[in-house]
């Protein structure tokens, strides 16, 4: 039996999962990352780190093989807009710069007031955010001399590429999250790299999904395994294998994700960009892109009223069951706009802040609770309208993530949606998606098995009309925070 490990470098873990030639999971193994928060908006890792955390997950799950020389593939998964800056030497100038790395923001009200940012978006299918690594570029130039003395600039999954390979090189679907690529050429966009005034040369060679590459590293490879022709598929972005996995890949077909933070995304057949620049369009293989928005708030937002609330004591999801469940759709006229932690899609404003709005001396905590899950449920599902105005009706939504262990959240969200919500029965999407680029199973094999949670007709009567008032009040906020910004 051969097997291929699906490597995911997420922000929160590291998780290496061994798939056999029917795409069963054989092993897996975690490792938390720390996050460096010292300065205000910052958010960085230690790239060493994650290269040794790679390291220790690939050894967990191969010391579980009978014959560590039945792995064929390893591929990675990764999460988007990371940023490393590395000298001649090869030693890391930087951290890696997560998404969240919020430092840019000023550089790109500056952007937005001076340069063309909408031609921007339609080049490069990346929003115009402080996430992006082309505005993170930009900060270092404005404030550090960190470019002038850089050798390469890359993401966190080039830097472990490069550890085992000794090549810098990324694929389309990372790439098309930068900033710097043209996503209808297929290149670096040189109007971009020309804004920052930095040279293709820093940047890493480019080529599709599946490429295969052959490991150098030995003394690295035998740390985890004996085996050493085993070779490395390139793989792309996590969201993008989390539709793959998911088996969502035909016209229509729309994943929902709510973790900590949360996703909408639909499977398109073309670069498909929308005329107000709120969504993205990232590639995911020839003649398949992911169209969507990622939004900063879901479970971190419920997470943080836990903590304040009940201290955080045992399992949130669990307690939602017994405290909200017997609220009314609306929380009795207590409505939350969910910017808590800024905002990518659909306003993308890192600035933004949330707010409650109609609060009485009858609210309750579980009532703050209750509007603030359909507070984010709303937010998701303008978001998913914007998409449907882009892209054209979902024809089935797949829903995945830790909201679907509260039985009340999964009921909120379907209700406001007003469609019915298929629960993926797939874990570990990205992981799995990433197994499939080797070639193991095609990517029309996969398909959804799971439950179908329906809505119910009188409650979704109900969120209809909330709706419509809550895309008022989150237009109105936003508009002000504008406002009030650009007054400074």
């Amino acid at each position: 039996m051969k097997h291929v490990i699906a490597i995911d470098l997420g922000t929160t873990n590291i998780k290496a999962v061994v798939f056999d030639e029917h795409l069963s999971v054989v092993a897996s193994a975690q490792k938390s990352c720390n996050t460096y928060r010292d300065l205000p908006g910052q958010a960085e890792q230690d790239p060493d780190e994650i290269l040794q955390a790679v390291v220790h997950v690939l050894a967990s799950v191969t010391s579980t093989l009978e014959d560590p020389l039945s792995v064929e593939y390893i591929v990675f998964s990764s999460a988007m807009h990371s940023l490393i800056v590395v000298d001649s030497d090869h030693k890391p100038l930087t951290r890696c710069l997560l998404w969240s790395d919020n430092r840019a923001a000023c550089e790109v009200r500056k952007f937005i007031n001076t340069n063309d940012w909408l031609a921007h978006y339609q080049r490069t299918g990346t929003p115009i955010h402080a996430m992006s690594p082309f505005f993170k570029l930009m900060w270092l130039k404005n404030n550090t001399e960190i470019l002038a003395k850089a050798g390469h600039i890359i993401s966190i999954k080039d830097y472990i590429i490069y550890h085992l390979t000794g090549r810098y090189i990324t694929d389309y679907s990372l790439a098309s999250a930068t900033g710097m690529f043209n996503i209808h050429s297929l290149k670096w966009d040189q109007t971009a790299l020309d804004i920052l005034d930095i040279s293709e040369k820093l940047l890493p060679e480019l080529a599709d999904v599946d490429a295969e590459l052959e490991v150098t590293n030995q003394d690295l490879i035998e740390r985890f395994a004996s085996a050493g022709d085993v070779k490395l598929i390139l793989g792309a972005s996590d969201g993008c294998l989390a539709n793959l996995g998911s088996g969502t890949l035909a016209r229509g077909e729309t994943t929902l994700t709510i973790g900590t933070s949360g996703a909408v995304r639909m499977t398109v057949n073309e670069p498909l960009l929308d005329a107000q620049g709120r969504t993205f369009c990232y590639y995911l293989a020839r003649d398949k892109w992911i169209i969507g928005g990622a939004v900063n708030n879901g479970g971190n937002v419920i997470a943080y009223l836990d903590s304040i609330i009940d201290n955080g004591n045992g399992d949130i999801y669990q307690r939602l069951e017994q405290t909200v469940g017997g609220i009314e759709p609306g929380s009795e006229g207590l409505m939350f706009v969910p910017y808590l932690f800024g905002e990518r899609a659909p306003r993308w404003d890192g600035s933004l802040t949330a707010s409650y709005l109609g609060i009485t001396a009858r609210h309750t905590k579980d009532h703050f609770l209750r509007a603030a899950l359909e507070g984010i449920s709303f937010n998701l599902r303008e978001v998913w309208q914007l998409l449907e105005s882009v892209a054209g009706r979902s024809t089935r939504i797949s829903a995945s993530g830790g909201f679907l262990r509260s039985q009340v959240w999964s009921q909120i969200v379907t209700d406001v949606f007003e469609r019915e919500i298929e629960v993926s029965d797939v874990i570990d999407g990205s992981c799995l998606g990433a197994a499939m680029l080797s070639g193991f199973k095609k990517m029309s094999d996969n398909e959804l098995n799971g439950d179908i949670i329906r809505p119910d007709l009188m409650r979704s009567g109900k969120y209809h009309n909330l709706y419509k008032q809550y895309l008022e009040w989150s237009q109105f906020i936003s508009c002000e925070k504008s406002s009030n910004n650009d007054l400074y």
